[in-house]
């Protein structure tokens, strides 16, 4: 997977950087692509506020003192990707993928405690998501056609 463009950033795990970034990240993708539809640009808004949410809330536990980094490219295949990456201990995210990467079909939404639909909401979004071994690095593929 080949960058033509790419976006990099490091912030605060501070609630309050994560509107600049969403907004900075969709500033830099219109900016470097005009095949970028408003639904795409919206569910784009939604996995960026989710993943960073979580990596604020869930993995740097609110440490104000902790960051949390963003790498945002556009492929040659016409598709974006998100590296988001906390400091915290990781996440377990077999509880909501199964091993392809997608939404465990076993799972339902409704049965879900509130804090995990957020990553279900995420996986049905995207094309691809994979988290590291330790789980607090998420990357997400997602095609802008």
């Amino acid at each position: 997977m080949k960058a033509l463009k790419t976006y990099n950033s490091k912030v605060s795990s501070e609630k309050e950087n994560i509107c600049f970034l969403v907004k900075d990240i969709l500033k830099f993708l219109c900016d470097s692509s005009d095949a970028i539809n408003e639904e795409i640009l919206f569910e784009i808004k939604v996995i960026l506020n989710e993943l960073l949410q979580n990596a604020v809330k869930h993995g740097n536990k609110d440490d104000s003192s902790k960051s949390v980094k963003v790498c945002a490219g556009i492929t040659a295949s016409n598709s974006v990707y998100f590296i988001i990456e906390d400091e915290g201990e990781g996440y377990d995210c077999g509880c909501i993928c199964d091993e392809e990467g997608g939404p465990d079909e076993m799972a339902d939404i409704c049965d879900l405690k509130e804090s995990g639909r957020g990553m279900l909401i995420v996986s049905s979004l995207c094309d691809k998501i994979r988290f590291n071994k330790k789980g607090n690095k998420v990357i997400v593929l997602k095609k802008l056609k």
